[in-house]
């Protein structure tokens, strides 16, 4: 073999690392992988900090419905970002339950949000109760009909594109699409 390109070869370990990766980007949706790694995530601070809304209600933070793996979760990284800035959050997803919560996904979890529990509430009511700004996080069936349970004064910030949306007008954005 030429004793250059053996220099060069990737060891296994390197080949399992970048198997990995695009293990990893295979299995979100080109519009997961747009908000994660660009302009989206950006789009999303962006909105909602020009809505000028300070409580805010995140339904479906986990990576996708019907999971409690928040360890490729988007929405992890906006929540922290939005904590940051003074926002008060509170969170729904059925599917996360802090005590069901183990190994490395609730490592995750408490290293990026170490309050997380004081976030959580039991259900959709009482995080609609808390919202000026409600953000859709995942595609769970209990979030498509959304927008019909919406106040007067309620905005939506949709990162999914839910289907029954219509009557909202300028009270509604979506992004990832």
């Amino acid at each position: 073999m030429n004793k250059k390109l053996a220099d060069t070869s990737p060891e296994p370990r390197q080949l399992e690392g970048l198997a990995w990766v695009f293990d990893r980007l295979a299995a979100m949706g080109p519009a997961e992988i747009s908000f994660r790694f660009g302009e989206q995530f950006k789009r999303a601070v962006d909105l909602v900090i020009a809505k000028g809304k300070r409580r805010i209600s995140i339904l479906g933070f986990s990576f996708k419905a019907g999971t409690d793996d928040l360890r490729e979760s988007p929405q992890v990284e906006l929540i922290e970002r939005l904590l940051g800035k003074g926002y008060d959050i509170r969170l729904f997803d059925r599917n996360v339950q802090m005590a069901s919560l183990t190994g490395a996904n609730k490592d995750y979890i408490l290293n990026a949000i170490p309050h997380i529990s004081s976030l959580l509430v039991d259900n959709i009511e009482t995080a609609l109760g808390h919202a000026e700004l409600v953000i859709i996080g995942n595609e769970s069936e209990e979030f498509q009909d959304i927008g019909n349970r919406l106040g007067k004064e309620q905005m939506l910030l949709d990162l999914v594109r839910l289907s029954k949306v219509d009557g909202l007008g300028d009270r509604y954005d979506g992004i990832n699409w």
